[in-house]
């Protein structure tokens, strides 16, 4: 059954210009910068999340497995503080020469992970002047995909459950919901500040069971963004987790 998510997705994946406003936004890289994350181990149980989730993130990220390989199979510096990225959003100025290595070198072969070791750390303009040295490597949407999968989305979904335990136990939908929110913003659900507001809202209603505010706390985070043209797609990312969230309680009967 299509849903309201569904047709608003495929609204978002077929419009360039949305995907484009986000203005190169780097909360979660921020986040992790001050706040370094634990890895989740290959033996570590991890709750799924739902296929649409796991589109929905790839949608902001690459938008889809045909624009990926027109744009995207060789790294990229998306700008700002990023270093050199490759495949769905993996940031090689945040890993280390050795979790690049095993996540990348089953997927794309041990030359290319080489390569890659030396651009690992660089951020900003270094790394955009170390993408010449990079630019012979090929990273496949689906070597792109498989790596997301078992490692990008993985770890945020580990990051996500736990920053909030009791997520664990929700649908595939309102938990990736959370895990895209995550991937997006880190998992800052104990911040201070006004900036931070609805996502502390988010820590107290996912322990007290209280999930039917969720989506409106998700919602209620357009106002950091909403008076800036060149966010508009971080504004209906919200949106699409809103109604993500939805989905999943009403699935769950909640």
């Amino acid at each position: 059954m299509t849903t309201t998510f569904d047709l608003l997705l495929g609204q978002t994946r077929g419009s360039a210009e949305i995907l484009q406003q986000t203005a190169h936004d780097e909360e979660r890289k921020q986040y992790e910068a001050d706040h370094p994350p634990e890895l989740v181990r290959t033996r570590d149980a991890v709750p799924a999340i739902s296929d649409r989730a796991v589109e929905l993130i790839v949608t902001f990220e690459v938008t889809s497995a045909e624009l990926y390989n027109a744009r995207y199979r060789h790294p990229t510096w998306p700008g700002g503080q990023s270093g050199p990225t490759i495949g769905i959003g993996y940031d090689c100025g945040y890993c280390t020469a050795d979790q690049l290595a095993q996540d990348w070198t089953a997927a794309i072969g041990q030359d290319a992970v080489n390569k890659l070791k030396a651009v690992c750390g660089k951020k900003g303009p270094t790394a955009q002047q170390s993408l010449p040295g990079v630019a012979s490597v090929d990273v496949p949407f689906d070597a792109a995909n498989q790596v997301f999968r078992a490692t990008s989305v993985r770890r945020t979904t580990g990051q996500t459950v736990h920053a909030l335990p009791k997520a664990a136990q929700m649908s595939g939908d309102s938990l990736g919901a959370l895990v895209s929110l995550v991937y997006n913003r880190g998992a800052s659900f104990t911040l201070p500040g006004d900036r931070y507001n609805e996502m502390r809202q988010i820590a107290a209603d996912v322990d007290s069971g209280n999930l039917k505010d969720i989506p409106a706390q998700i919602r209620s985070m357009k106002r950091l963004w909403e008076n800036n043209p060149k966010m508009a797609g971080l504004v209906r990312r919200r949106e699409l987790e809103a109604l993500l969230f939805e989905q999943g309680l009403a699935a769950a009967g909640a």
